[in-house]
């Protein structure tokens, strides 16, 4: 069976290709909040999560990752001018969910992700 392809900015992107991609915006968007400042967080069920943001402009990131259980789900939505543009969830074994709309919002990641502002001390 071939694999799937999708049609991408006027190309096609093979199922392989757009798992690369939605896994290095995942590297780059967590590269941007791992230099903010995060919070503990406990849910009305007494489980515990970690969670980030950050916003800029028309920017927006989330992600939140359980602490008390062995397979730490986590989830990161990337938001640009209100919609969300990427969903990632993954446990320890590997990704669970991956739901990625193209556009230029990925070159507004990578721009945030450059930030002089945002450089660790």
């Amino acid at each position: 069976m071939a694999p799937k392809r999708r049609l991408f900015a006027g190309a096609v992107m093979n199922n392989a290709a757009r798992a690369e991609r939605i896994r290095s915006l995942v590297e780059v968007a967590i590269g941007i909040l791992r230099r903010t400042q995060h919070c503990n967080l406990t849910l009305t069920d007494g489980s515990r999560v970690r969670a980030w943001d950050f916003c800029h402009n028309e920017l927006s990131l989330s992600f939140r990752r359980r602490v008390d259980t062995d397979d730490r789900p986590t989830t990161l939505v990337v938001k640009y001018d209100g919609e969300k543009v990427l969903i990632a969830s993954w446990t320890t074994d590997g990704f669970t969910r991956r739901s990625y709309r193209p556009g230029e919002w990925e070159a507004a990641l990578r721009r945030c992700g450059r930030m002089p502002a945002l450089a660790r001390d």
